[in-house]
C-alpha cells in the first residue's frame, strides 16, 4: 500500500509539474505575441503619419490573457492631415485565438461621425458591428462586416440629428481567390427617410459578383477615384436584386469598364412589376431614371416570361444602353 501511494504521489507530482510548464509556457508565449502586437500596432501608427494620417487610439491596451490576443482602445480617430476629412468613432475591441493568430474578431461601437470638406457631417449609428478578417501569406485574405441596424443621419449640433436612411441588417463579404476578388452584399430592411424624399416601400438590395484581377484590393491598392478603380478589370456579375416585397428585379452578366470610364457588358434583367422598381430607382438614382423608365417600357415589348418574372436581354457598348435594336439611353461615364 505504501509503494501504492508513493506511485501516485509521484504521479500527481508530474501532473502538477507539467501543468505549471504549461501554463508558463503559455504566459511567455503570450506576453511575447502581446509585445510584438503592441510593437506592430506603433510602427503601424508611425507609417500612417508618416504618409500623412494621424490614427488616434486613446487608452491603448492589449488584452485577452491567456487564451486570446487583442487590443482594446476608448476611441478610433483617423484624420488625414490637409485633407479636411475626419472620421471619429466609439471604443474598438479586437481579438485573435492564441492558437489562431490569423483570424481576427473585432467590434466597434457606435456612433461614427463623418466629417469632409465641403459637406455636412455625417453621423452613423448602429446597434452592433462586428467584423473579422483572415490573414494569410500575401496579406489579408478575406474580411467580412455584420451591422444591426444602421442608421445614417446629417450631424446637425444646433438641432440633433436629421436622418437618412435605416435598414435591419447588413453584411458585407470579401475574399481573395487566386487573383480575383469575390463580393457579396446584402442589406435588408432599407427605409429611404430624408427629408423632400417620396414615401419609399422597405427594400433588400443583394450583391454577389467577382472582379477579374482585383485580389489587390485587399491591399489597399485600388485607386482614388471609381473609374481608376474599376477600369480593365473584367467582372462577372451574378445577381444584383432588389426587393419590394410585391415587385422584384434581379440583373446578372458580365461587364467592364475602358479607361476613361465607359461601361461595355452583356446582361439579363428578370423583373416582376417592371413599372414599381423603375419609379424606386428614379427616386434613389435621378440620374438613371431615365433608363430606368426605358427599361420599364422595353420589357412590355420584347421580354420573355419566365417563372412568374419578365425577362430581357440588355446589352451595353461604351455606355450606350440597348434592349436587341431598340435603344434605351445612356450610362454616365466613371469619374
Amino acid at each position: 500500500m505504501a509503494a501504492s501511494s508513493g506511485s501516485a504521489r509521484k504521479a500527481y507530482l508530474w501532473i502538477v509539474a507539467v501543468a505549471v510548464a504549461l501554463f508558463l509556457a503559455l504566459s511567455g508565449a503570450w506576453y511575447y505575441l502581446a509585445a510584438q502586437l503592441e510593437a506592430r500596432v506603433d510602427a503601424a501608427i508611425e507609417d500612417a503619419a508618416a504618409d500623412g494620417v494621424e490614427i488616434g487610439c486613446p487608452n491603448r491596451a492589449v488584452v485577452g490573457y491567456p487564451f486570446r490576443l487583442g487590443l482594446r482602445c476608448d476611441a478610433v480617430t483617423v484624420d488625414p492631415r490637409g485633407e479636411g476629412l475626419r472620421l471619429t468613432a466609439g471604443a474598438l475591441r479586437t481579438a485573435a485565438q492564441i492558437y489562431q493568430p490569423t483570424r481576427v474578431v473585432s467590434e466597434l461601437d457606435s456612433p461614427l461621425i463623418v466629417n469632409a470638406p465641403e459637406a455636412p457631417p455625417l453621423d452613423i449609428r448602429w446597434q452592433l458591428a462586428q467584423a473579422s478578417a483572415s490573414f494569410w501569406t500575401e496579406g489579408l485574405d478575406r474580411f467580412s462586416l455584420v451591422v444591426e441596424a444602421p442608421d445614417v443621419a446629417l450631424a446637425q449640433p444646433a438641432a440633433g440629428r436629421l436622418a437618412l436612411a435605416t435598414a435591419e441588417h447588413l453584411e458585407v463579404h470579401v475574399r481573395r481567390r487566386d487573383a480575383d476578388l469575390d463580393l457579396a452584399l446584402s442589406d435588408r430592411g432599407i427605409r429611404i427617410v430624408a427629408p423632400d424624399t417620396p414615401p419609399l416601400p422597405p427594400f433588400d438590395v443583394a450583391l454577389d459578383a467577382t472582379i477579374a484581377g482585383a485580389a489587390d484590393w485587399l491591399d489597399g491598392d485600388a485607386g482614388e477615384t471609381p473609374r481608376q478603380v474599376l477600369a480593365g478589370h473584367a467582372a462577372t456579375l451574378r445577381a444584383l436584386s432588389i426587393d419590394l416585397g410585391n415587385a422584384q428585379a434581379e440583373l446578372s452578366g458580365t461587364f467592364m469598364f475602358d479607361t476613361s470610364g465607359q461601361l461595355s457588358g452583356d446582361f439579363e434583367l428578370a423583373v416582376t412589376q417592371p413599372q414599381q422598381i423603375a419609379t424606386l430607382v428614379a427616386e434613389a438614382l435621378p440620374e438613371a431614371a431615365s433608363v430606368a423608365n426605358s427599361i420599364a417600357t422595353a420589357l412590355s415589348f420584347v421580354g420573355r416570361q419566365e417563372n412568374g418574372r419578365t425577362v430581357i436581354a440588355i446589352t451595353v457598348r461604351d455606355g450606350i444602353v440597348a434592349a436587341g435594336v431598340i435603344p434605351l439611353g445612356s450610362i454616365p461615364p466613371l469619374q
